[in-house]
This record gives C-alpha cells, sequence and structure tokens, in this order.
C-alpha cells in the first residue's frame, strides 16, 4: 500500500494526493490571508491542519488572539486540482489595524504573514452622465461605504480622501458626511480616453479599493476636408509634402463646427499634429505612395467623433539610384561596370535601359559607349566594353515618364599604354636553317619613353593557318630595345607581344612581319 502511494504521487509531479496525510512543507503551508469578514484562511492545506495560529499585535507586541479550528473552504475551480483552503470563523479583534500572524514549531516561532483587520472600502454606484462635444460638463459620483469586521456591518466612509485619475481629471475629492463622492468636471474633448479611477487611499484603519468607471459619450459625425492642393498633386518618392486642411464636426442642430482646438490628427514627420480653433491644420508627411490619408490620431472613431478621414490623391513619381558601383580596367583595355540599381517604389522585373557613358576629363564631352538593357534590383549591372588608357566612366539611366533618372558619380580609371616600335624580322628573304634576328623596342607612357627589363612574347604564324604558335621570348634593353635569333623553318608571320607584369600596364602588340623563306 506505501509503495503505491508513493508511485501515485511520483506520478502526478510530486503533488500529494487528497485524503492521505502528508508532512507539511512548511508551518505556514502555502500562506495565510484574511477574509472580507476577518476570518483567516490558510492556503492549500491537503488534510485540515492540526495547526495554532497566533495573531499579534505589533504595536503592543501582545498576542490577542489564536486560531485553532478550521473548516474547508469551497476549492477555487481554477487553482490546483488537488488542494484545498480551510478558513477560521471570524475573528473579534479589539482594534482595526494589520496584525503579525505567527505558528509556534519544534524549533521556535514562525512569522506567516500579515492580517488585514481594517475596514474594507467599497465603491457601490459609480456613475458619471453622458458627455458631448456640444455639452462637456458632467459629474462624477459613487457611494463609499466601510465594511467593518468587528460588528460585520457596513457604514458610510464619511470626509474620506479619495484620489481620481483619468486623462485631464482632477486627482483628489472627499467624500461628505454620508460618504457620498460628487465631483463635477468639465472635459476638452480632445482626451483619447474618458476612463476614470476611483482610488481610496489606504490608512492604518482603512483598506485601499480601486473602481474604475467610462464616462458615456455621444459620438458626432466629423469631417476631414484636405484644401485642394492637398487632395491631388504629383510628387516624387521620398519627397517632403505639407498637407493641410479643415477638421469639423456636425453638431446636434446639424451645423458644421470646428472640432475642439487640440484635436490629434495622425501622427506625421513631427508627431501628431493638432488642430487649431478654427480647425485648420497642417500635416508633415513624407511621400511613399500613390496616397497619404489623413484622420483621427489613432486611425478610428475617438470617444468624441466617428471615424473620419480624408485621401490625397497622389501622383507618384518614382526615384532610382546606382548603388555598390565599381569600374574595373583590365590590361587588355577592357572596361567592366558592376552594380545595383535600384527603383523606389519597387517594381519586380521591370526591363530597362542603361548607357555606359565615357569623358575624357569626367566633367565634359560624355559619350555613350555602350547602351544595354537590365532590371532594376541587386547585381542588375554587369557591362563589359572596349575601353581607353585613361579617362572617366559612369552609368547613367535617362528615367521615362514617372521615374526619375539617376547617374553615378564618375570613376577614373588608367592605365600605362605600351607600345612597340621598330618590329622587324631581317635578312629577308632567308634560305631555310639559315639564322634571322628580330629586333625592336618596346615603349611605355605619355609621351613614350623606353621601358627596360620586360619581358617579350614572339609568336609565330605559318602561311596558311590561323593560328600563332608561341616560340621563346626576350628581355628589353636600358633603351626599351630587345632581339632575339631565330632559325628560318618556313615562311609566315612573326608577332611580338607584351603582357601587363604589374597590374597598372596595358598589353600591347608588334605590327606583323611576315618573313619569307626560302628552300
Amino acid at each position: 500500500m506505501t509503495s503505491a502511494i508513493v508511485i501515485a504521487a511520483a506520478a502526478l509531479g510530486g503533488l500529494a494526493v487528497p485524503g492521505v496525510a502528508q508532512a507539511d512543507p512548511s508551518p505556514c503551508f502555502q500562506g495565510m490571508y484574511a477574509t472580507r469578514e476577518g476570518a483567516l484562511v490558510v492556503m492549500n492545506v491537503y488534510v485540515r491542519p492540526k495547526v495554532t495560529v497566533h495573531v499579534r499585535d505589533e504595536k503592543t507586541g501582545l498576542r490577542v488572539a489564536t486560531v485553532g479550528t478550521f473548516k474547508d473552504l469551497p476549492r477555487d475551480p481554477s487553482g490546483d486540482m488537488y488542494a484545498t483552503d480551510v478558513v477560521s470563523d471570524p475573528l473579534k479583534l479589539p482594534e482595526l489595524g494589520i496584525y503579525r500572524l505567527e505558528v509556534d514549531t519544534e524549533s521556535g516561532t514562525t512569522v506567516c504573514g500579515k492580517f488585514d483587520y481594517r475596514l474594507r472600502s467599497e465603491t457601490t454606484r459609480p456613475t458619471a452622465g453622458k458627455v458631448s462635444l456640444d455639452n462637456l460638463k458632467t459629474t462624477v459620483s459613487a457611494d463609499l461605504t466601510g465594511f467593518d469586521p468587528r460588528t460585520q456591518k457596513s457604514s458610510p466612509l464619511a470626509h474620506t480622501k479619495v484620489v481620481l485619475t483619468g486623462e485631464g481629471f482632477p486627482r483628489e475629492a472627499t467624500t461628505d458626511a454620508q460618504g457620498r463622492l460628487s465631483v463635477p468636471h468639465t472635459f476638452r474633448g480632445t482626451e483619447s480616453s474618458t476612463y476614470v479611477r476611483i482610488e481610496v487611499t489606504a490608512t492604518p484603519q482603512v483598506d485601499d479599493v480601486v473602481t474604475d468607471i467610462r464616462v458615456g459619450t455621444v459620438r458626432q459625425k466629423g469631417e476631414i476636408v484636405l484644401d485642394p492642393a492637398s487632395q491631388r498633386f504629383r510628387a516624387t518618392y521620398g519627397e517632403l509634402r505639407t498637407l493641410t486642411g479643415r477638421a469639423v464636426r456636425i453638431a446636434a442642430d446639424g451645423t458644421r463646427k470646428p472640432v475642439p482646438e487640440g484635436t490629434r490628427l495622425s501622427a506625421d514627420l513631427t508627431g501628431a499634429p493638432l488642430t487649431k480653433a478654427d480647425g485648420r491644420f497642417e500635416r508633415q508627411v513624407r511621400i511613399q505612395g500613390p496616397g497619404a490619408y489623413t484622420g483621427w490620431d489613432i486611425g478610428r472613431a475617438t470617444p468624441w467623433l466617428e471615424a473620419a478621414g480624408s485621401s490625397a490623391q497622389v501622383e507618384l513619381v518614382s526615384v532610382t539610384a546606382f548603388g555598390n558601383v565599381q569600374a574595373t580596367l583590365d590590361s587588355a583595355r577592357r572596361v567592366t561596370l558592376t552594380g545595383d540599381l535600384i527603383l523606389k517604389p519597387a517594381v519586380a522585373n521591370k526591363p530597362v535601359v542603361v548607357e555606359a557613358q565615357y569623358s575624357a576629363d569626367g566633367k565634359t564631352n560624355w559619350t555613350t559607349r555602350k547602351t544595354f538593357t537590365t532590371t532594376f534590383g541587386a547585381g542588375a549591372v554587369k557591362q563589359t566594353l572596349p575601353g581607353e588608357a585613361d579617362g572617366y566612366w559612369r552609368l547613367r539611366y535617362a528615367g521615362e515618364s514617372l521615374i526619375q533618372g539617376s547617374v553615378t558619380p564618375p570613376f577614373r580609371l588608367t592605365r600605362t599604354a605600351t607600345v612597340f616600335g621598330g618590329f622587324n624580322a631581317a635578312p629577308e628573304p632567308v634560305r631555310k636553317g639559315q639564322t634571322f634576328t628580330i629586333k625592336g623596342t618596346l615603349r611605355h607612357g605619355t609621351p613614350a619613353k623606353p621601358y627596360a627589363g620586360q619581358t617579350v612574347l614572339f609568336y609565330f604564324q605559318p602561311a596558311g593557318s590561323q593560328e600563332y604558335v608561341y616560340q621563346g621570348n626576350a628581355k628589353t634593353a636600358a633603351d626599351g630595345t630587345f632581339v632575339r635569333a631565330f632559325k628560318a623553318d618556313r615562311t609566315g608571320t612573326w608577332i611580338a607581344r607584351y603582357r601587363d607584369a604589374d597590374g597598372k600596364h596595358l598589353n600591347a602588340e608588334s605590327r606583323r612581319d611576315e618573313l619569307t623563306v626560302n628552300p
């Protein structure tokens, strides 16, 4: 039997089983508190406890009551399914106040919390007359009583300080001799809420109580009318724009009147703009779509006004921008341009024509070297085209209807030019097997000067062939000259080539020199 109980308790995650004696986890169990009537509750007791609780007056230090008899308290369905609370009969203590609860144990006395034996503040009949923008005055009233656990009776809380909180509300008031609270109040008509909280502040003899009341309102129809210049206009995406207009309400007599000064409108770049005394307003907005809506601050009906709004119709001009643009010039005199062309607001897969342009000085005479079609989006631009030894390059999108164009800053791309001079194979003609010599000069820069210490590559194209075959190389001397001897084999064409060796020069190729080889 014992084993079965242990197993059952383990299966329930350590929860105690009703009806089975358990060791008390604490002499205070899971807490103690006082009811409205002044009875003592011991929380989450699985069996009726054999415990004696003492009530001590903290001012005098004397024990004024001892509680040892409890009965079951109806279980809270939302609480622990296995737990039960137990309750004593109401205590009869000599004075109102807060007492200390103690339990004696073998190791000494354990303090188990406080026993609140004060008057129980209660608010009844909280009322307030409805208000509207035609009549903003009302009176918040309520009856305040205190239940005395000594007599089990309620009586008015006379001349009791009460705090009222709410948007624009006075903070303090006092009940009359009959415990009646009556506070006149005039709303502004711009409040976002008409809830009022009535709070009795706790004292050594009276506990606190909080009561919320919503003052009813009669909403009126409202109109937000934009000025003609703000109703329809053309604007560029991201442009700052000032919208102006007037907000009015339809009074009970059917007339149109300005909404109260300070009525909050839809938030803009400066916050929530407020109407003026005549209902006029200004809103600073950033245009990001084909419309710009103006309504009340919270975007729906206020306590005072039904939902209203007005939308500006915007002919939206999209904007474009190049980003992450990179430009390179390789040794073969090829320019490669890459980057993004972004459209806001974005349009998926829209084809667009872009120009790659060149200028010698980066300021004037921009000429289009290549036109290509791409799409808007990240990584959309990637083009390679013939370049120059020095100059400036940029990308340009000319724009189209309702889309602004854009152009990148100029990128200067430069490499040092190289050139062959005086390239010649001799003697000519030459007999097969005879030695001949190729001579020439390699220069670089502007103006050109000898390019010493560089490797020159030699290639031969046999007559009737379309391919050049590598034959060897030579180094340039201090004056840029080079020379290399070969044995004649057959008729064909010779050339010399220079390939960039430092990442700063352009490749170069000599003129073609045909050498006739006789048998």
